[in-house]
């Protein structure tokens, strides 16, 4: 049998107790303690111990529902005796004597030990029996121990205070101390427990064997597989739960009302509030935490404290529903009234139905209002949902709770912050109060508002008038709508062509003072740039003006601010947004928010990306997914993303984005990024003709919608490289002298040298190799790395192959260490390859791989046949020839039509024919 650990001493008594009842000294013992402490775990294990001592045990246990049967406890012990039925017997002095003559002639022949458990739900009766024998017991061969639950009712009674009074020795069962823990962890676990696991369960049980068993069911819950002997079912610890609410439901209703108050109360609440809260005066709080102590269901100490958290949820299950509604509004009201946190009264009013009574709204406005503060939008916007329960369903009041917890929502969901700021519009009864709140409309989701919500935005606007015409807060808020509209070119393409014009109305020096006025030179830059109506260097010198007045704070992804590092990236003017980005990533990482940690985490992408960092750039990338910017942001706010995956030719990251987005470009006007995401993959696959299609279907959109800049999307270099590879070359040759030219009026160099290189990719001879060569001047002094490493592998290559081995070479090993400085690790290889293996000493082993059909279409373009004289040689379709073409590029590990030149001694010529 399992050794009963921790009660060794109170077994030995009682099993001297025991020895002594066959000498004729009987006695009686008492175990007394509060709830789960173990006493009739310990009463279970007597008889075992009575029998191996030649005693035979009588067993009584008293309910609750049996104390109305006279004589009840009488008859447990005694009816399984030989010739005895003692609930035939009608109570009377002689026959409650018989009984007592009967016990003592019975135990003159064989000693007894009598249990008696719970013995404070003993019915009268059997208490007063009980109480002769305990008299006669010196004189009998007779133990007797009755247990006793402390704290519960009945056990303060006299008659079983006189009983109990006579008991020696009187034993209180004390909680279990921490080697008898540690003894029972290992016998649960089958293995000696960690000092940590070990602990764990002293403080979770306080050394009470009922909590205690429930702390070892969850500790074995995570390590025994199924059906392990100590895989403990998860119902233990609802039978705890079930236990302990039968255990208060039996107390006295001061009691219950206490332990009541303090489960919705926390902790730290204080026995005299408490108190207030159960109804009680001080002596009637002090008495009913006494009896809660006794019970066992509070700490020792002077907080009153439970003493495990079932105990808690007992109480709460205590009560009929509308007890929990009632005590927890008097709850909030007592705190809120007793100069108790805001957020401390209103947690009690999330635990209700109703709350409609105009304090209970103030009082979870308050509480959302610090919970903001301390930085907890979640929690805020817990509150503000509660309060828009119990406000009117329409007016200025809903319309103030509406904007409280869109303000609250931005940072962690932002589709619901513009779903209540829409709705708020609604209820705003003045123009002024409308304007305000619609001026706080993060930009970035204004692509993704239904026409109705743009239209609302566009009135209240044009209610409020022209932003020069007025001033203080109305102007502010004239400014802020002015610049969300021109973001979202509201009247449609023809209006972001606008917005040069509108920035030089604002003079050579436009006021940057405010953060209004700041939104709007943002926005009206942007569109300058977008449309390249100014230069790239005058665009700079005004995006770094606003630079310098605007705190580098997370607050700003709600506002236009974020276009700021698109305009300086396009410009090329790096310098100040770098460390400005940093600082605001390190504010948002310590507030915690996901949505100005993941804008903040693209714009920083975008930043690396034009610097050439591709591997850093895809890390940030990366980290705005994984903050979940996919599930709010609109397509054009997750641009820089786009441009990253394409650059960065991951196909796997350009599937992911596909997936999240739908179809349609933002009002059917702006061009879809999508698109070249689908291009990406395309192109990847080898797949040049769709992958064509797909870029010249954005460009055909960018420029319906006024998008001419080539620093911002450079899809004529992308289709002129396609072309190339398709062996369209005075096509590609076209859209990159067009690209060439609008990238000289921009001037920036990343634009102008990665045109350039696509000219001179698409240009034979000399003339090509000089472009090349320019294109490698012009880059060698910007801010991309990557770039600039794009065009030395090619320059090299195309060295190579017309025998300029040296140059050549230098060219490759500086492609080679910038691309591996920049983490761009495909040029890296590229160039690694060539300088393994150049043009020079290539075999004819070099152009097995190709199929014969596509030898003799290689060999003619190698041979500077045109794609369509091709065809008609071969007669095959031009599709046919473009597309032997690409698979010849790519097994041959090159990048178009221009280096086929380093196999043209290999393929066979027009002469072959």
């Amino acid at each position: 049998m399992t050794p009963l650990r921790g009660r060794q001493r109170e077994l030995d008594l009682i099993t001297a107790a025991m020895d002594s009842a066959h000498r004729g000294d009987g006695r009686l013992l008492a175990l007394t303690g509060g709830i789960g402490i173990g006493k009739t775990a310990l009463l279970r294990r007597l008889p075992a111990l009575a029998g191996r001592r030649g005693l035979r045990a009588l067993t009584a246990g008293c309910v609750p529902q049996e104390q109305d049967f006279p004589f009840g406890v009488v008859s447990q012990l005694l009816d399984p005796l030989p010739g005895c039925r003692a609930l035939e017997l009608v109570p009377g002095p002689d026959r409650f004597t018989e009984l007592l003559s009967f016990v003592a002639e019975y135990s003159a022949d064989k000693p007894l030990l009598i249990l008696v458990d719970d013995l404070q739900w003993a019915d009268p009766p059997s208490l007063r029996w009980l109480g002769a024998l305990a008299k006669r017991l010196p004189d009998l061969r007779a133990t007797m121990v009755v247990g006793v639950r402390e704290g519960g009712p009945g056990a303060d009674a006299p008659p079983v205070q006189a009983l109990t009074e006579r008991a020696t020795p009187f034993l209180h069962l004390a909680p279990l101390p921490v080697e008898t823990v540690e003894a029972l962890v290992a016998d649960h676990l089958g293995h000696p427990g960690t000092p940590e696991q070990i602990a764990a369960c002293h403080e979770a049980s306080g050394g009470n064997p009922l909590f205690l068993t429930a702390a070892l069911a969850a500790l074995a819950s995570d390590e025994p597989p199924p059906g392990h002997p100590s895989a403990v079912p998860a119902t233990r610890l609802v039978a705890l739960r079930e236990r302990l609410t039968v255990a208060l439901r039996s107390q006295p209703a001061p009691v219950r009302r206490l332990a009541r108050a303090l489960a919705v109360l926390d902790e730290d609440a204080g026995l005299e509030l408490a108190g207030h809260l159960a109804e009680l005066d001080t002596a009637g709080s002090e008495e009913a935490a006494r009896s809660l102590r006794r019970l066992g269901l509070l700490t020792d100490g002077p907080a009153p404290r439970f003493a495990h958290p079932s105990v808690r949820e007992a109480a709460e299950e205590s009560m009929t529903p509308a007890e929990h509604e009632d005590i927890n509004l008097r709850a909030a009201q007592l705190l809120h009234s007793s100069g108790h946190s805001a957020e401390r009264a209103a947690a009690r009013l999330l635990a209700v139905t109703s709350c409609h009574e105009g304090w209970t709204v103030e009082l979870l406005r308050s509480a959302a209002t610090a919970a903001r503060r301390r930085g907890a939008p979640q929690e805020a916007a817990r509150y503000l949902r509660r309060a828009l329960l119990g406000s009117s369903p329409s007016g200025a009041d809903r319309a103030a709770l509406l904007l409280d917890l869109e303000a609250s929502e931005r940072d962690t969901d932002p589709q619901a912050a513009l779903r209540h700021l829409s709705q708020a519009l609604l209820l705003l009864p003045t123009p002024a109060g409308r304007a305000l709140a619609a001026a706080r409309t993060p930009p970035f989701l204004l692509g993704s508002c239904p026409p109705p919500v743009i239209d609302t935005v566009a009135k209240v606007a044009a209610d409020l008038g022209d932003p020069d015409r007025l001033t203080g807060i109305e102007r502010q808020a004239a400014l802020r709508l002015e610049a969300r509209l021109r973001h979202i070119a509201v009247a449609g393409p023809g209006e972001i062509g606008r917005c040069a014009e509108r920035l030089r109305a604002l003079g050579s020096m436009p006021p940057v003072h405010t953060a209004a006025e700041r939104e709007l030179v943002t926005v009206l830059l942007h569109g300058a740039t977008v449309t390249q109506q100014m230069s790239a260097a005058d665009v700079a010198f005004q995006a770094d003006r606003v630079l310098q007045h605007e705190p580098a704070a997370p607050s700003h992804v709600h506002t236009a601010l974020p276009h700021l590092c698109g305009v300086l990236v396009a410009a090329e003017s790096l310098e100040a947004i770098g460390p400005w980005l940093v600082i605001a990533r390190e504010r948002a990482r310590r507030d915690g928010a996901p949505v100005p940690r993941a804008v903040i985490a693209t714009e920083l992408a975008h930043l690396q990306l034009a610097r050439g960092r591709l591997q850093e750039a895809r890390a940030h990338a990366e980290e705005a997914l994984e903050l979940g910017m996919t599930e709010w942001a609109t397509l054009s706010a997750m641009a820089a993303l786009v441009m990253v995956t394409v650059h960065s030719r991951d196909t796997r990251l350009a599937r992911r984005l596909l997936s999240h987005h739908r179809e349609n470009a933002d009002h059917d006007f702006r061009p879809s990024p999508l698109q070249l995401l689908r291009g990406s993959i395309a192109a990847a696959e080898g797949k040049a003709a769709t992958a064509l299609e797909y870029i010249l279907d954005w460009g055909r959109s960018a420029e319906r919608a006024e998008w001419r800049n080539p620093a911002l999307v450079p899809w004529r270099t992308w289709a002129a490289g396609l072309q190339h590879r398709l062996g369209r070359t005075q096509r590609a040759l076209d859209l990159a002298d067009e690209e060439y030219a609008r990238a000289v009026a921009w001037g920036t160099p990343v634009a102008m040298g990665r045109a350039q290189r696509v000219r001179g990719a698409a240009t034979a001879g000399e003339r090509g190799i000089e472009l090349l060569r320019e294109s490698a001047a012009i880059l060698g002094g910007s801010v991309n790395t990557m770039e600039a490493a794009r065009t030395e592998l090619l320059l090299g290559r195309r060295l190579l192959a017309a025998g300029r081995h040296a140059e050549g070479e230098v060219r490759l090993r500086r492609a080679r260490d910038q691309a591996l400085a920049c983490g761009v690790p495909w040029i890296a290889e590229r160039a690694s390859r060539e300088l393994a293996d150049p043009a020079g000493s290539r075999t004819p082993a070099v152009v097995a791989a190709l199929t014969r059909s596509e030898r003799r279409v290689a060999g003619l373009a190698a041979h500077g046949v045109p794609n369509k004289d091709i065809a008609e040689r071969l007669e095959v379709s031009s599709r046919a020839v473009e597309k032997h073409l690409t698979s010849a590029y790519r097994k041959l590990g090159i990048a178009g039509r221009s280096e086929l030149a380093a196999f043209s001694l290999l393929l066979p010529g027009p002469a072959d024919d």
